[in-house]
Order: structure tokens, then C-alpha cells, then sequence
């Protein structure tokens, strides 16, 4: 049972007609998005790439992959597109290493 609204209450979210949904290719749309991230990731993480290719098995593939890596990495390096990166992992691992008081260093794993 829907009670009357009086002059000062305002109108539930709830209660609003729902905005036509827009048609035009919602995939396209998501799609684009996923790919700039994924490029945007592929440059900025470049080493990070490289590192974990490093730590696969060795294999042919492997030796290749590095290889392939590697060279992306340093061709991003020289850009200068993982700058940004790279500084905020300096401060990270200051961060990280900061001791407080009479606490001992961080041992090494």
C-alpha cells in the first residue's frame, strides 16, 4: 500500500523511471576498454613481464620468451614509460624497509 508523498519529501531512486538502455554495441565498447588496459599494462609492467618469464621453467619457448622480454622491456625502459612505475616500487620498498624505534632490520627471505 503506496502512501502519498508530502511536499517536502523527495522521490525515492527507486521509485524513477528506468533510463532507456543504449543499444549501441555494448561489447565493442568493452572490448576497447579491456584492450587499452591490457596494452597500457604491457608497457608500464614491462619488467615486471620480464621477471616472471624468467621464472618459468626453462624450455626452448622459455629461452625465446625471455629473450622477446627482455627486449620489450628494455625498449620501454628507454621510452621512459616505466619511470612512473618504477619510482612508486623505490618508495614501496623504502616504505617497506622503514623501522620504527629500536626494531630490528627486516630479515632477508
Amino acid at each position: 500500500m503506496a502512501r502519498e508523498m508530502k511536499e517536502h519529501e523527495l522521490a525515492s531512486p527507486v521509485d524513477l523511471p528506468a533510463a532507456p538502455a543504449d543499444d549501441r554495441r555494448p561489447f565493442a565498447w568493452t572490448f576497447a576498454t579491456i584492450v587499452v588496459a591490457a596494452l597500457g599494462l604491457l608497457c608500464a609492467n614491462a619488467g615486471t613481464l620480464s621477471a616472471w618469464i624468467d621464472e618459468q621453467p626453462p624450455s626452448e619457448l622459455q629461452l625465446r620468451a625471455s629473450d622477446l622480454a627482455g627486449r620489450w622491456a628494455a625498449t620501454m625502459d628507454a621510452a621512459g614509460i616505466t619511470a612512473p612505475r618504477r619510482t612508486l616500487h623505490i618508495w614501496w620498498k623504502q616504505a617497506q624497509a622503514a623501522r620504527f624505534g629500536g626494531e630490528a632490520p627486516a630479515s632477508v627471505s
